[in-house]
């Protein structure tokens, strides 16, 4: 049976671009053996078991040091097994002596980088450099390649917004999954949103004032009015629309009434004098 593609065997040929090169992009691991070293036969044994499960998120190098003597002078290798782990080109842990599987899976996910932190300091780098629509290409290919890191998208949700993408930005929201979309961050998120694309659709405020005073409460009107408040930064009047509307329906718009006050709550701080006194208020109308 053939090895998998991230189980390879290094030679003195070999050895500086499949370890030292690819180091500098992800985490290698070599295994120093030899054939009579019964201890470097259950290490390697263990570490080809463990490159299987990790599914490929690190190289492992096998180098059979009767036969490749230079690489293990080089190295210091003097007895066996031993394993050493390069990043950026560099040795940054080693053992010698066979040890518990637990101590190898520590260090592994010591030096491990998980796709989405990579893919998110890959956009917050072109992001910074200006290059927007590259920081958002690598956001949406992140999504796609790692689905379960939900940091990914909500990254590429914030972003669009930043850039006024906010039909975008909403899409990738409404593609989460609904508990994820209830976290107190992404609620925060699409409460934001919510204000942000509402407050740009009022085209006359006089009207609007006019259906503020109707009865029974207009709650379209009121969340409207809302909007205008927060971006306005006027958070009172924007929590006093807010209640307007718990108060005659609770689940409003998918519970967006609620999530405005909560994104206040957070944007002001625990401490906040408006903090204090609404939220007793919000806790009687939604239990």
């Amino acid at each position: 049976m053939n090895a998998p593609a991230y189980v390879l065997e290094g030679t003195e040929f070999n050895f500086d671009s499949l370890v030292l090169e690819n180091s500098r992009k992800g985490l290698v691991l070599v295994d120093f053996w030899a054939p009579w070293a019964g201890p470097s036969l259950r290490q390697q044994r263990l570490l080809k078991s463990l490159a299987t499960q990790y599914n490929g998120r690190f190289l492992l190098v096998t180098v059979n040091t009767d036969e490749q003597k230079g690489i293990a002078g080089r190295f210091g290798v003097k007895s066996l097994p031993s394993f050493k782990v390069f990043r950026n080109a560099k040795v940054v842990e080693e053992f010698h002596g066979m040890q518990p599987e637990a101590d190898y899976r520590t260090i592994i996910d010591r030096y491990l980088v998980p796709l989405g932190d990579k893919v998110r300091l890959a956009a917050a780098k072109a992001w910074d450099q200006r290059e927007y629509d590259k920081a958002i290409q690598v956001l949406a290919e992140g999504a796609v390649a790692d689905p379960e890191n939900l940091e990914v998208p909500a990254m590429l949700a914030k972003l669009l917004m930043r850039l006024h993408r906010y039909d975008e930005a909403r899409e990738v929201l409404v593609a989460m999954p609904a508990e994820a979309r209830d976290t107190t961050e992404l609620a925060t998120l699409r409460a934001h949103l919510d204000f942000i694309t509402t407050a740009r659709a009022v085209e006359d405020e006089q009207a609007l004032r006019d259906r503020l005073a109707q009865t029974p409460p207009d709650l379209d009107a009121h969340f409207q009015a809302a909007a205008l408040h927060l971006v306005r930064d006027e958070y009172e009047a924007a929590l006093q629309a807010l209640i307007v509307i718990l108060r005659n329906r609770r689940d409003y718009n998918d519970g967006a009434a609620r999530r405005g006050l909560l994104a206040i709550f957070d944007t002001l701080g625990g401490d906040h004098a408006l903090v204090k006194k609404y939220r007793g208020d919000l806790a009687r109308l939604i239990h």
